[in-house]
């Protein structure tokens, strides 16, 4: 097992699929043609493929392998198996930080000797010299999880070929599924929710865990792994402000936008008021990714526009409730101006511009270029968001001061296996996994993750969401309603890993090929063993 692990981990870094690169696609392939050297899939060539993301310009795929104890013809007999879904991505971020090192490292055996004390950190040059670490772009986040989950499934296969015919109690299916894109927008895990619910129909799966094999971190004293049952939230609200443009000398008869987007990012920009708990957990405050007025160039009158985008994250509160906050510390900071100002949301401006003359020949063209922007021109989802916004004022005449808020792609809900179904069941592998290794569960991962499409409550389902991102439908979507039907609970939890993304990046070699196949492969039985 710990060869297979290491030469599956040498395969997938060796194809450098950065994100949105053609190279994701040269490892979807690689991972494919080592599924269908296996005999098993060589015996059932339908229980793999690749299943098409749709829409993704980049024509990229999820690949998936699911094997099921005794074969096919025998499990459509049967109803609700108890299955295990195995999650992971095959794309890595960029090798730029290691500069001169670059060429080595997607070299799991080369990279090593490229490093020294001047490139990487006392802890990280520390952990070189022990041998006890692999380095490499990739083989942490979250390569060497995923060669973890190949090889046991590769195990498992071989298991259900050689006890053909028998019983098979106690035993379900494994399924395999990895995804691009999850470095950038989780375009990967939001196409592949069809694919989750065809082989669920097809061969009557009851989706009884996921385990993402997200790099896991360990407390302060080296030996307790972080593992989570939690995904934290994501939204991106995006403020527009109109103002009235006149000369600076006439100032006082103009409307500064600026002034305005100050006062709404001062009153909002880490306010604690806003974080929520989970028990010891905290949420960040909301976090200002970017503000800048909209003027193309130097002259002496006040800028018409100024816009800006806000990091929010979240444990429950939702996009409704989200909204409502900022909606608040908008019309706050509009009376504070003294002027005259109009609050609004995006979806009520839309349905004025839907009202007004020559609109569907307007919105023909604004798709168009819209197509061009995000497809051509690489311009990101806040960037068109703002820009079809500014559209929309135009076509409108729109010409006195105005807030204008909406909402830009991506959306990561706030999701919890403790709050889907079966969740007395989930307190079981709880406690399973906290046997089975040195573990504490913490509620929320930290970082956003595919998990957050695992399964979505009803409160999240959020129409407020939909009717107030400009880019919802054709550009960005999710299917709200198969998450809400799925709900699959789920464990982050992966190898011991540091560094991620940057030029220490590193999976300790014990937890990847002994310590986490162990755990992993006891899980699986005990979720499939238990009633």
């Amino acid at each position: 097992m710990k060869d297979k692990i290491i030469e599956i981990l040498q395969g997938l870094m060796a194809c450098a699929a950065v994100t949105n690169t053609g190279k994701e696609i040269a490892a979807e392939q690689w991972m494919l043609d080592y599924f269908r050297e296996q005999s098993y899939f060589k015996k059932y060539p339908e229980l793999c493929g690749s299943f098409p993301v749709p829409g993704d310009a980049l024509n990229r795929s999820a690949v998936w392998a699911l094997v099921i104890p005794s074969g096919v013809c025998e499990i459509l007999k049967k109803e609700n198996l108890p299955a295990v879904v195995f999650m992971g991505h095959h794309d890595v971020v960029s090798a730029d930080v290691y500069g001169e090192a670059a060429p080595w490292a997607f070299n799991l055996e080369e990279i090593a000797s490229h490093l020294n004390a001047e490139t990487l950190s006392a802890e990280a040059y520390t952990d070189l010299l022990s041998g006890e670490w692999l380095f490499g772009r990739g083989c942490c986040d979250m390569l060497g999880g995923t060669a973890v989950q190949m090889a046991l499934l590769t195990e498992q296969a071989e298991a259900a070929l050689h006890n053909a015919g028998e019983t098979n109690e106690g035993q379900g299916a494994l399924l395999f599924i990895s995804v691009p894109d999850e470095e950038s927008f989780s375009v990967g895990m939001r196409g592949s929710l069809p694919l989750l619910e065809q082989l669920k129909d097809r061969y009557h799966l009851d989706y009884r865990l996921a385990v993402c094999s997200e790099p896991s971190q360990r407390q302060a004293e080296g030996k307790t792994q972080i593992v989570y049952s939690g995904s934290i939230g994501k939204l991106l609200p995006v403020v527009l402000v109109q103002g009235k443009l006149v000369q600076v000398g006439s100032y006082r008869e103009g409307v500064n936008p600026v002034g305005i987007l100050s006062r709404i990012v001062a009153a909002t920009e880490g306010d604690e008021t806003f974080a929520e708990t989970c028990g010891n957990e905290v949420s960040l405050p909301p976090v200002w990714m970017y503000t800048r007025d909209l003027k193309e160039g130097y002259d002496f009158s006040l800028p018409q526009r100024a816009a800006g985008y806000c990091n929010v994250l979240t444990f429950r509160k939702t996009p409704a409730q989200v909204m409502a906050y900022f909606l608040g510390k908008i019309k706050g900071a509009v009376a504070d101006t003294g002027h005259s100002v109009t609050v609004m949301t995006w979806v009520t401006l839309w349905q004025q511009a839907k009202q007004h003359s020559g609109f569907n020949e307007f919105w023909q063209e604004t798709e168009q270029k819209k197509k061009v922007l995000l497809q051509k021109e690489h311009k990101t989802f806040p960037e068109v968001t703002l820009w079809l916004m500014q559209q929309t004022l135009d076509f409108l005449n729109f010409d006195h001061p105005v807030v204008l808020f909406g909402f830009a792609p991506p959306y990561y809900p706030a999701v919890r296996s403790e709050d889907m179904r079966d969740s007395a069941r989930f307190e079981v592998y709880k406690k399973a996994l906290s046997a089975l290794q040195d573990v504490v569960i913490r509620n929320y991962f930290p970082g956003v993750s595919d998990c957050s499409y695992c399964g979505l409550s009803n409160h999240a389902q959020s129409p407020a969401y939909k009717a107030n991102t400009p880019l919802w439908g054709t550009d960005y979507r999710f299917d709200m309603e198969a998450l809400a039907r799925l709900q699959i609970p789920f464990f982050l939890f992966g190898p011991w890993g540091k560094d991620l993304h940057q030029i220490g990046e590193r999976v300790n070699r014990h937890s990847l090929t002994q310590e986490y196949p162990e755990a992993l492969r006891k899980l699986l039985h005990y979720v499939w063993l238990l009633e």
